[in-house]
């Protein structure tokens, strides 16, 4: 059996609705197919591929709440756990994401669950940069409480961008295989009453195990039967994929950062400089003239 026979067949997609007219705004995310790719792409182990797929769908309601549809979103997890540095960007439902150490594997917990905190660390920052595509990019930062992702991007909401939120991720996987991936997001907005926070306080049992729960269900219909007395308003579901954006231009761009010493000697080694992109581990070769053209301050195109 393969993996997509062992998956449930709905697209990964983000799924927007507001609560009792606008008191409370809900995100769900089913990024199954994205972590298995993302966790194909980087040999991931099974540790590594849990947090893969919790931070895939993180930073993809995160970045379904840029107030411009063209923003780009960068989450940067630099925690003191196994797996290092972790990077997720994010545009228009696009994703791309890499991680320092992709391979690290750490034993389970006692219960028998993956030790995803253990591998993003307990302790550490979490970045957040927006990019609007005009003027500087807004950086916030907080710091990790627990390095479950979920905690921590709930914390980053409450206290950087001033919303109560309510943060659910999960990822359902073993073996090298990702069966369930997702999560939902849950702010109060300017109004929302007692009631409506008493109410959705009552229901966190229910999105404990998100990733079990969508694992055979559509991420529609599982709102639904959760939140159907709140009067749910259904805005859009829109498709998430894993792409991303790098390009030959843009590697060399990144060599023509190096000091003219290093590019001549590049280029008088007769061996062509390999430049592997750290998201989609494309390699791209650049061979003497490429070099030389980055030398004479000439701009080579090339393909892809």
């Amino acid at each position: 059996m393969t993996n997509d026979q062992l998956i449930y067949k709905d697209p990964d997609s983000l799924l927007r609705l507001t609560l009792r007219d606008g008191e409370a705004r809900v995100l769900m995310v089913r990024t199954t197919r994205m972590a298995q790719e993302a966790a194909d792409i980087h040999m991931a182990s099974d540790t590594a591929a849990a947090a893969i797929g919790r931070l895939l769908a993180a930073c993809a309601m995160t970045g379904a709440l840029l107030k411009e549809q063209n923003g780009r979103l960068t989450v940067t997890v630099s925690g003191d756990g196994a797996g290092g540095r972790m990077t997720c960007g994010v545009q228009a439902g696009r994703l791309k994401i890499a991680v320092a150490n992709p391979q690290a594997e750490l034993p389970p917990l006692p219960d028998g669950k993956l030790d995803v905190a253990g591998f993003v660390g307990r302790r550490g920052q979490l970045a957040v940069v927006k990019d609007y595509g005009a003027g500087e990019p807004f950086t916030s930062l907080s710091n990790l409480v627990s390095g479950e992702l979920g905690e921590d991007f709930a914390s980053y909401f409450t206290l950087s961008e001033q919303i109560p939120s309510l943060v659910a991720l999960g990822c359902l996987n073993g073996a090298g295989t990702v069966l369930s991936s997702g999560g939902m997001l849950i702010q109060a907005m300017p109004g929302c009453s007692a009631a409506t926070l008493d109410n959705l306080e009552n229901r966190i049992p229910f999105f404990a195990n998100i990733s079990r729960e969508i694992y055979d269900r559509p991420i529609r219909g599982l709102a639904e039967a959760w939140l159907r007395d709140m009067n749910p308003v259904f805005l859009a579901e829109d498709p998430l994929e894993l792409r991303c954006d790098c390009s030959r231009m843009k590697m060399l761009r990144a060599l023509s950062a190096l000091n003219r010493k290093e590019l001549e000697e590049m280029r008088d080694s007769g061996e062509p400089a390999r430049m592997t992109c750290h998201f989609c581990r494309t390699v791209r070769e650049f061979d003497a003239a490429d070099i030389g053209a980055l030398l004479r301050g000439e701009t080579m195109l090339g393909t892809d």
